[in-house]
């Protein structure tokens, strides 16, 4: 077996990690509620992929194979945090696992529903999620920089989730994926 490190993987692996890197994290999110742990996890399953690359076989998709990966680092890093209280234990792991990968389509039409509706936003609305939300500014930081209350902030961010969780609804129900209540 040649040297992991040393050994050049194929030029696929850099675009097939990118290409599917957010399903992954959106993945290991499943199982694993901290965000900064769920990346520690992609990092550790990215290193995986690399060192086992040689391995995978090209005719299959890449997805699956990358998510198997994922799935036994986050039954180790479940075993080496064994003593938090938000650890699940294998079981309940495995059973979200198999819930998971039956939800994968409708998973799939909701993120991409939700990706539509977010691209409908105004300038104001877009800028005040995306620096809440992927920034991670608190509300407090981001009422302190616009002059504004917090309460008047928590509130408009309360009515953008609400415009967006109602688009999502209208987009998946539009799509027979999501079934209108008569």
């Amino acid at each position: 077996m040649s040297d992991p490190v040393s050994a050049p993987p194929r030029p696929d692996f850099a675009r097939l990690l990118v290409q599917h890197d957010r399903a992954v994290l959106r993945y290991i999110m499943t199982f694993i509620p901290r965000r900064d742990d769920a990346e520690e996890v992609l990092q550790r399953t990215a290193t995986v992929l690399w060192e086992k690359f040689e391995e995978y076989d090209a005719a299959r998709e890449f997805l699956p194979w990358a998510l198997r990966v994922a799935y036994f680092e986050v039954l180790t890093f479940r075993k080496e945090a064994a003593r938090s209280r938000l650890v699940f234990c294998e079981d309940v792991i495995e059973k979200l696992a198999e819930t998971r990968q039956g939800e994968c389509p409708i998973l799939e039409a909701q993120q991409s529903a939700l990706q539509e509706c977010l691209a409908k936003l105004t300038g104001d609305s877009a800028a005040l999620l995306r620096r809440r939300y992927c920034d991670s500014q608190t509300v407090p930081e981001l009422a302190a920089e616009s002059g504004k209350t917090a309460k008047s902030l928590y509130r408009r961010l309360d009515r953008l989730r609400e415009l967006i969780a109602a688009c999502v609804e209208r987009r998946l129900a539009s799509d027979g994926i999501l079934k209108t209540a008569d």
